[in-house]
């Protein structure tokens, strides 16, 4: 009995490994995969696009038919008043300029304040079944502006759910922005680094560039060996700076270029000039002011003023893209530009940012170390 139940037990046993994994393990090996993708450089991108979509047809949805209901009471407020300054003309027979006079002037007041009241409403002053303030392009830009906390101001939700939405999807957004901006900004730093390296620094030829010298050799294995027959591979001056004795059998090998950084061996360092960084800021700001001079009728100076606020989240709102961005000729193609314009600028600022803080906190030590406030070893151990 008691061999049956192993053999049994062994059966089953067998029988269970040979069954595949449970699908639950895949799922959970798919979702770590997907969100790894997710959280890489190319997944924030795309993760951050796709949030701003998402953005701008919820901030559509909920604020275009407001929008809609207060462009046609307002419509229907103004003819009101011309019916109601027909009457009053119809009423006086015989016009007597005072007493018209004082009746208009009574009932212009009147739409005068309504048309305010509207105003603070979210009317913008386009007739109904015009270009809206809510399309998808103008709620796209909304969104934007939103998650870089740029906040223009122009263009704000008035509905209780659109303002509700506005601080759940801020909550979100801006975080995810900012994870956005740090990797793209550090990916970017290095890259320029490397290219900025590669174009002004030492030829092959130079000193620091690699070498097989003592140091790029590495004694795997050392045995005890007394035998006089026997010689030792190393060389003289190799064999006195490893301290090996004569009579050990030492096997030697070079080291992989990977373990380089490992040793003694130092890289020159990268050093990106902070005048290179405000001119490329520069020049980014200056091709956007061109582009919004064009768009807008403004003048360079003006579109230089919004490109740097726009871009520093600043965001004052005095200037902000106006219906030709939201119209209906081109409209597609202008939020593709002014798009990408903002988020390739931030992270482009971000760069610049980076590499100008490097830069500054290597001169600053230089001249702590000039002074003799800073030590190389507290360098070294900064560094480490």
């Amino acid at each position: 009995m008691a061999l049956e139940r192993k053999r049994s037990t062994k059966r089953s046993g067998s029988r269970y490994s040979g069954k595949k994994r449970p699908p639950v393990n895949k799922c959970k090996t798919c979702c770590r995969k997907f969100t790894a993708f997710m959280f890489s450089h190319v997944g924030l991108c795309g993760l951050v696009v796709g949030y701003t979509i998402m953005g701008a047809f919820a901030f559509r949805a909920l604020e275009a038919p407001y929008e809609e209901e207060k462009a046609g009471e307002v419509t229907d407020m103004r003819q009101k008043t011309v019916r109601r300054l027909w009457d009053i003309t119809y009423d006086l027979n015989v016009l007597y300029k005072d007493n018209w006079t004082h009746l208009v002037a009574a009932e212009i007041k009147r739409f005068q304040s309504d048309l305010i009241a509207a105003v603070k409403d979210g009317y913008d002053g386009k007739e109904l079944g015009a270009v809206q303030q809510w399309s998808f392009s103008g709620a796209f830009l909304y969104s934007l502006t939103v998650i870089t906390t740029i906040g223009y101001g122009n263009i704000a939700p008035r509905t209780n759910w659109g303002k509700l939405v506005t601080i759940v999807y801020a909550i979100v957004g801006i975080p995810l922005m900012l994870l956005y901006l740090t990797n793209i900004g550090d990916i970017l730093a290095k890259s320029f680094r490397y290219v900025y390296g590669r174009m002004c620094t030492c030829k092959p030829s130079d000193p620091y560039r690699r070498g097989r010298n003592v140091e790029n050799y590495r004694v795997q294995h050392v045995v005890a060996h007394n035998s006089p027959g026997r010689q030792n591979a190393l060389e003289p001056g190799v064999q006195d700076k490893l301290h090996v004795h004569p009579e050990d059998e030492v096997r030697i090998e070079a080291i992989p270029n990977e373990l380089h950084e490992d040793l003694d061996y130092q890289k020159p360092r990268v050093s990106v000039p902070i005048t290179l960084c405000l001119v490329i800021m520069v020049s980014y700001i200056s091709g956007g002011a061109v582009i919004f001079s064009l768009w807008e009728g403004w003048g360079f100076l003006d579109g230089s003023y919004f490109c740097f606020v726009t871009l520093s989240t600043i965001g004052f709102g005095d200037l902000v893209p106006g219906d030709s961005v939201v119209s209906d000729r081109g409209s597609q193609e202008k939020l593709v530009i002014c798009s990408l314009y903002l988020l390739i600028g931030m992270a482009l600022i971000a760069m610049c940012f980076n590499l100008m803080q490097e830069e500054v906190i290597n001169k600053v030590r230089n001249c702590g170390r000039r002074v003799g406030i800073i030590k190389d070893t507290d360098d070294d151990d900064d560094l480490a």
